[in-house]
């Protein structure tokens, strides 16, 4: 046996070291538990006329905010918010720092609101992202990034409070934080709801705190992209609205009932392309064919030109000069369009992009905006025929696609 196993001399607690090491697990846990709240909720004193409020906290809290901001004399109230993920379709906010100004303003807060919001597509890091995007506005806002306070509530605030540190690891920010009203912070572990934040909060700070290494670059990028995928977002549930509206939608009356929005392709970043512009009117006008007898009257204005997978495209741009004859302030350009698409993806007659008259050599075309003729939807509408030199021997899957049976 003494090959594999030796004989070892350990002490073992008596009767009474064991009760004095019970007791004192017992208060280091009764210590823990009545510090955590505080830890996680801590006040760093105001450093700044600046007050960043969290979009997130409720109404109670808001209105703490604001007397707060009052009663210190604050200059600028910032509000930060993340995208509202329920109620997307009815909400008349899309996120919550739109929410919560319009909550301040129903306060009868008369001032600027200033507010630091990232998309809808950041679901990760998101007080992070807030950070970020507010460290980028507040130039544009004419606002010193070199020292702020924030205001939170309850055991998020040391967590934010770190993930603005991490944004602006130079700044000099203070931390007010507001007692959560929907928990007894004295007794957390009451109540399944202080239990929940508190213990969940603990974690995520120290997995934070040790953990997570943001990278500033890479976010800010994310948050460019959100925002622009918002807005083509945003403007499909208009355009979505506006057929479902029996006073303005181009279907026949008979299809309005089973409409149920218009199929699309993805929002993709890679069609919102730059492009070349060369102003060209030399030409005389023209009357441009389409799908009826009638012959509106256009000229061509600009040729576009853009790269897409290493390849060079043109479309012309044309002007309508019976819209312009009507409203001299007319200021747009149509860019009727076919590609690789037709008949199969899309409507087989081509579809539509507008744009504004550039004003230098070069302009956006964005192929997520492109839309299809009314004749798509009803044969009661006349539609101009997309002339042949802008046949784009390409697939532009951006944009709306073919909607039900159409040709």
């Amino acid at each position: 046996m003494g090959w594999f196993f030796k004989q070892k001399l350990i002490y073992v607690p008596t009767f009474l070291g064991a009760l004095i090491i019970i007791i004192s697990g017992f208060v280091v846990i009764l210590f823990l538990i009545a510090n955590t709240y505080s830890f996680l909720a801590p006040n760093v004193s105001p450093a700044s006329k600046t007050l960043v409020i969290e979009g997130w906290i409720p109404e109670s809290g808001l209105k703490n905010a604001l007397a707060y901001y009052e009663a210190n004399q604050y200059k600028h109230m910032i509000i930060t918010g993340v995208p509202i993920t329920q109620w997307t379709y009815s909400s008349p906010f899309s996120n919550m720092a739109d929410a919560s100004a319009g909550t301040m303003k129903q306060f009868f807060f008369r001032d600027t609101i200033y507010r630091a919001i990232i998309p809808s597509t950041i679901e990760r890091d998101r007080t992070y992202s807030t950070a970020v995007a507010l460290k980028h506005l507040l130039p544009v806002w004419n606002i010193s990034s070199d020292t702020f306070d924030v205001y939170s509530m309850g055991a998020h605030a040391r967590r934010s409070y770190l993930m603005f540190k991490k944004a602006f690891p130079d700044a000099h920010i203070g931390l007010i934080t507001d007692t959560d009203p929907s928990f007894d912070h004295k007794k957390w572990y009451a109540t399944s709801r202080g239990f929940r934040t508190v213990f969940s909060e603990l974690i995520s700070y120290f997995y934070s705190y040790f953990l997570f290494r943001p990278n500033e670059q890479l976010t800010s990028q994310l948050i460019t992209e959100g925002h622009y995928i918002d807005k083509i977002t945003a403007l499909r549930f208009e355009t979505d609205r506006y057929f479902a509206d029996t006073l303005t939608s181009p279907l026949g009356k008979d299809a309005i009932t089973a409409f149920r929005g218009l199929p699309y392709f993805p929002v993709d970043t890679n069609w919102n392309k730059k492009a070349k512009v060369k102003i060209d009117t030399s030409e005389a006008p023209f009357y441009m064919s389409t799908t009826t007898d009638r012959l509106p009257l256009y000229r061509k204005y600009a040729i576009l030109t853009f790269i897409q997978n290493d390849s060079i495209f043109t479309l012309q741009a044309y002007q309508n000069l019976d819209h312009k004859k009507k409203n001299p302030e007319y200021n747009s350009l149509f860019i009727p369009f076919k590609d690789l698409t037709n008949g199969h993806e899309t409507y087989g007659g081509g579809r539509y992009l507008d744009i504004e008259i550039p004003s230098g050599n070069q302009t956006n075309i964005d192929f997520n905006k492109a839309y299809n003729p009314y004749c798509a939807y009803h044969e009661r509408w006349s539609c101009p025929l997309p002339p042949f030199e802008n046949y784009l021997t390409t697939a532009v899957k951006a944009g709306v696609k073919k909607y039900k049976s159409t040709h």
